[in-house]
């Protein structure tokens, strides 16, 4: 009776203890992803401001600054939609995010201008598009870009993409999902993605305002904070998750980034609190909140070249993305290029039953581990895998993200961390 006491209370102490961290986690969720921080992107400061709580938060997490400050400050060039964004086929308003997405490389435009089809029933020659822009044909004209059926190497179509032929804009016609990204440059014409369902051959005319600027010296910045080891104080591990999102689009719209990368930062948080409050560790871990790597990697960049200590006294990098999901197991990139690491942490999955599966890949440029590995620094990337499909669009939000195996990936991360 006596033992099964001790484990009803252990059950009962683990059971609020993971409360807790969940109730955490939420919260950290549902502030990053609020219309305060506006998608976490240069536009309204969002970037800025979520920068600012989580230094907030590293600071209540008892964690050391780096020369009096928990930011690393650097600049890159963004293109940034911000103010009124309309959009119209004939007399019929689309709606922002459900109908159509503003290209993160479309220039600023406004006026009324007339469809041009281009699909494969009628798929222009490279002579033919010649021809018509040497008569100025385009000027004053959107192409709608339909490419179902026609092959990838099509030259005519690609021409059509790069808007080569001078038209004021281009529409690109998309039949799974409106997928929104970052761009560095921009083009002097417009571009818009619109789903299928939301335009067809009636439509004749497009009246729009996007209103456009490019910002050449945006300031980022990664935030940055460390607890020292116990008994290895001048060694280092490095956890770390990007904060940054895909900000706004218009004054309206903005990409709340639950999964990619709230859910990331919340872990890394919850094991700055783990390390500062529960359990010192042995080694120094320096935690590390990246920006801008939507727009390219290049708060991880920057910090690289950067170091706040020495990259060969760094043994390891455990970078966390779209950690709010795992029904289906989790994903390491750069398991098979450290497949030393990556058999112990199976080891340490298959021991706990932690995750259904753990999968690996290569190398890949694809978040903030990359430019670790590239100068020599040992580094895995986990993503969980299943769940919700919300990605880089206005559907990524706190309410619909499960954290399935949140607690279970918390528990393989520290673990494995425990024993580098």
């Amino acid at each position: 009776m006596r033992k099964a006491g001790i484990f009803l209370l252990f059950q009962l102490i683990s059971f609020t203890l993971f409360s807790q961290k969940i109730d955490y986690t939420r919260k950290i969720i549902d502030t990053l992803t609020s219309e305060y921080f506006s998608g976490r992107g240069a536009a309204d400061g969002g970037e800025k401001k979520a920068a600012k709580f989580i230094a907030k938060e590293f600071k209540k997490n008892g964690l050391k600054e780096f020369d009096n400050t928990f930011f690393q400050k650097f600049t890159y060039s963004i293109n940034t939609f911000q103010g009124e964004l309309n959009v119209s086929l004939d007399d019929v308003k689309l709606i922002a995010g459900k109908d159509y997405l503003v290209d993160a490389s479309s220039g600023k435009i406004r006026g009324t201008f007339q469809l041009v089809w281009y699909n494969k029933d009628n798929v222009p020659s490279k002579k033919q598009l010649k021809k018509l822009t040497s008569r100025n044909f385009f000027a004053n004209k959107f192409i709608v870009i339909d490419v179902a059926g026609v092959e990838k190497e099509n030259e005519s179509f690609h021409l059509l993409k790069l808007n080569v032929i001078g038209a004021e804009g281009i529409i690109l016609i998309e039949d799974v999902k409106l997928t929104q990204h970052l761009s560095t440059t921009y083009n002097d014409f417009g571009i818009l993605t619109i789903k299928r369902e939301s335009i067809n051959r009636d439509f004749k005319t497009i009246t729009l305002e996007i209103n456009q600027s490019f910002i050449r010296d945006y300031e980022s910045q990664n935030v940055i904070g460390y607890v020292e080891g116990t008994e290895y104080p001048d060694s280092f591990i490095v956890l770390s998750a990007h904060y940054d999102h895909l900000g706004k689009m218009g004054s309206e719209v903005y990409f709340p980034g639950a999964n990619d990368n709230a859910s990331g930062v919340a872990m890394l948080l919850n094991l700055a609190d783990h390390y500062t409050h529960k359990e010192p560790p042995t080694k120094t871990i320096i935690f590390i909140a990246f920006g801008a790597e939507e727009a390219g990697l290049i708060g991880s960049k920057y910090f690289v070249e950067n170091p706040t200590v020495s990259l060969d006294k760094i043994n390891f990098v455990f970078n966390m993305d779209l950690m709010g999901t795992g029904s289906e197991g989790a994903m390491i990139v750069n398991g098979a290029i450290f497949p030393y690491q990556f058999k112990n942490l199976l080891r340490i999955n298959t021991e706990n039953d932690y995750l259904p599966v753990i999968k690996k890949r290569g190398k890949a440029a694809n978040s903030d581990h990359y430019w670790f590995t590239e100068n020599g620094v040992p580094a895995f990337f986990i993503y969980l895998m299943g769940g919700i499909k919300a990605y880089h669009d206005v559907d990524d939000v706190s309410k619909t993200l499960p954290l399935t195996k949140f607690e279970a990936s918390f528990r393989l991360i520290r673990d494995f961390v425990d024993e580098l």
